[in-house]
């Protein structure tokens, strides 16, 4: 209690400097503070040091908050004029894979963000690319990769620049066919009937001589053996590529009479 005759209390000149007093309080207040100069010296006192603590606090905000955007706008800086590294992972289709018959090697063609093409090559030990120097604005631009090699099929792709891209390779099917002709070693005449083996898997010739196995990828080698047999023929029994492309063209002779 400041003075117990007017009843101004520490509470109240609080509140006058807050500005939360009604009319009728403030009145009283500046009347109490009028008739007694030291409680005015004390009142002025308190409301600068309550200015000095509004100053300052803002001070801090306000060093706070322009301390965040410089770090947001160096952070944005050091993000632009850093380059991305590409990471291109090269993996194969389980499902499209040949055991007996891995992955030795490939190229990846890459062209991206106005470098040169870049032909990097792909070994069983390294199927992870880096590509640098990617500037950081051109962040989802366009790379265009193509992979290729023996025994696989092509991909050709465009992607978006990117922190890590997988590119998933398959076996080209050239090892999973083996076809052709079966014919007579004398007159050439096609043999109708013959029995073809390839492992476990089984045809007949038909009227043409022809004929077709299809070999699963787990089944398939680059060299598989081939057994005909046609009653009166002898065996023919050879190791042979396959291929999709090129025909076998098989002569079988006839038995030798006793």
């Amino acid at each position: 209690m400041i003075d117990d005759k007017m009843k101004i209390t520490d509470e109240q000149l609080a509140c006058y400097l807050e500005g939360k007093l009604t009319g009728e309080e403030k009145q009283a207040v500046e009347a109490y503070l009028s008739a007694n100069k030291e409680a005015m010296d004390t009142l002025m006192m308190a409301r600068y040091e309550m200015g000095f603590r509004k100053v300052r606090r803002h001070f801090y905000v306000y060093a706070i908050i322009g301390l965040v955007m410089a770090a947001g706008l160096a952070l944005l800086l050091w993000r632009l004029l850093t380059p991305i590294q590409m990471k291109v992972n090269i993996t194969e289709d389980k499902v499209y894979a040949i055991p007996n018959v891995p992955f030795e090697d490939g190229t990846l063609e890459c062209e991206y963000a106005g470098n040169a093409l870049q032909r990097i090559p792909i070994t069983a030990e390294s199927r992870t690319v880096f590509l640098n120097d990617i500037p950081y604005r051109l962040k989802s631009n366009p790379v265009h990769l193509v992979f290729e090699a023996e025994g696989y099929q092509t991909i050709d792709t465009v992607v978006k620049a990117q922190r890590c891209v997988e590119l998933s390779i398959r076996r080209n099917n050239d090892l999973g066919v083996v076809f052709g002709r079966v014919c007579d070693f004398e007159n050439g005449q096609p043999i109708e009937g013959a029995s073809v083996s390839l492992l476990d898997l089984t045809t007949t010739t038909d009227a043409l001589g022809q004929f077709r196995i299809e070999i699963p990828f787990e089944k398939q080698d680059e060299a598989q053996r081939v057994s005909i047999t046609k009653e009166g023929y002898q065996t023919w029994d050879e190791l042979y590529r396959p291929s999709a492309t090129e025909p076998w063209l098989i002569s079988m002779e006839k038995e030798v009479q006793p």
